[in-house]
């Protein structure tokens, strides 16, 4: 990949606005890539979060209707190597591309160079134990990482193992220093990050758009879904896998077994929509939270912060009416100011130099926050995984981090105060 073009990267939760933020960039020089797991697939639309038809009539989009429904094990190296030469491509029409995510991981493959990463991709060769169990030789080799897996968690466990294989690398090292492992393809990049300002509006726009996608055909495109799928439920990977669709196997099911014919469903099916549509809700916010962690993590705590830090936007905004005036606006002054800095060949630069005057009111990543997420991540570190029990919540926890975030938690607290109650009545008894 030719590491002196310019890059956009659009990053941030599921309905932060990203799609409506890259379709609003201003000078009209780019094209967008999706850099999302799902949206590979033809046919996942709606559920998916898909571009519409006319927004990819108003802006040329790549990265989508990948493959088939039916396809099986296509990986993040496959999408990379598709991805590059795509960018490849754009980049000698003169077009800059707009990487909007979606799957972190699809991102960070692009923005870092990982080719250390891929060269210790582990054969499917046998694991040679000597006769353990995979969590027990784990806690042999590497007790640290041993004591954050749980015995059932196979897939890590077995994972770690074979990176151990491998590399010669405890488990627990690579995990404490893989930011300094992620290194910069280049320093010609820029990243916008739309962000609700307050989580709780956040969990509205999830639970709104989630009723939305399912009232506007989203129902009929699961049903569709597992159907064509019937035999390949079981498969590992694949769109029935993703969050959109697995939320709603008891929905299929029961419709399958009632013979019910799409749009003649009845209350008992009506149900177990809401049920599955609360389950989703649910995931899509847990999985916002991990969106935003890979985003301290990779980024935040990246070694090469100080370059990250001069080209890294993070947009806050508080509702629909105001993300035009809180990040459109915004983003399309610094979306500007980069291409030019980009023509005069200053955006390679290390120690950039950035004129923020004509960037009123434009949050950049400051010494103090980046201090903070630091600060976090050595309470996370691996070293600090000795675990403490909360006995009233009934909740272990591991390290210094997970501790002090559950006794702040309103769970904990929550906890307390029923326990402060019982005991009283327990008083006026005895």
């Amino acid at each position: 990949m030719n590491n002196n073009g310019f890059i956009v990267y659009i990053i941030g939760t599921t309905a932060s606005g990203k799609t409506n933020l890259s379709l609003n960039l201003g000078i009209d020089n780019y094209e967008i890539i999706s850099c999302d797991s799902m949206q590979i697939y033809k046919d996942a639309n709606i559920m998916t979060a898909k571009a519409t038809a006319a927004e990819q009539m108003f802006k040329k989009h790549h990265g989508i209707d990948l493959i088939d429904l039916e396809s099986e094990g296509f990986n993040r190296k496959q999408w990379k190597n598709m991805t590059i030469q795509k960018i490849e491509q754009l980049q000698s029409k003169g077009k800059i591309p707009v990487l909007v995510g979606g799957t972190n991981y699809y991102i960070e493959s692009i923005l870092f160079n990982q080719e250390k990463e891929e060269q210790q991709v582990v054969q499917a060769a046998e694991l040679n134990l000597n006769g353990k169990e995979p969590y027990e030789y784990l806690k042999q080799i590497d007790p640290l990482a041993a004591e954050k897996f749980h015995p059932n968690d196979h897939r890590r466990i077995n994972n770690s193992i074979k990176y151990y294989f491998n590399t010669g690398q405890l488990p627990s090292e690579q995990l404490d220093h893989h930011s300094d492992q992620c290194q910069l393809r280049s320093n010609n990049f820029l990243i916008l990050w739309p962000k609700w300002k307050k989580k709780e509006d956040l969990k509205i726009k999830v639970t709104e758009r989630i009723h939305q996608m399912l009232h506007q055909g989203g129902t009929e495109e699961i049903l569709k879904i597992f159907e064509r799928l019937e035999n390949k439920k079981n498969q590992i990977g694949g769109v029935l896998q993703s969050i959109g669709y697995r939320q709603f196997d008891k929905v299929y099911e029961y419709y399958k077994q009632s013979g019910l014919q799409f749009p003649y469903v009845d209350e008992k099916f009506q149900e177990l929509l809401k049920e599955g549509a609360e389950k989703l809700i649910d995931d899509t916010m847990a999985y916002t939270k991990r969106q935003i962690q890979w985003i301290k993590n990779r980024m935040l705590c990246n070694s090469k912060i100080d370059i990250i830090a001069n080209r890294l936007f993070q947009l806050e905004f508080e509702s629909d009416q105001t993300f035009k005036e809180q990040v459109i606006v915004p983003a399309q002054k610094i979306y500007s100011l980069f291409c030019q800095l980009y023509l005069e060949e200053k955006l390679g630069q290390e120690k950039l130099n950035i004129n923020f005057q004509n960037l009123n009111f434009i949050s950049i990543i400051t010494p103090e926050m980046i201090k903070k997420y630091q600060q976090t991540q050595k309470l996370k570190s691996r070293t600090n995984w000795k675990k403490e029990v909360c006995e009233l919540c009934n909740k272990i926890m591991n390290g210094p981090f997970e501790i002090e975030q559950h006794f702040k938690s309103r769970y904990h607290k929550n906890n307390v105060q029923k326990n402060v109650q019982l005991q009283k009545k327990k008083q006026k008894i005895d």
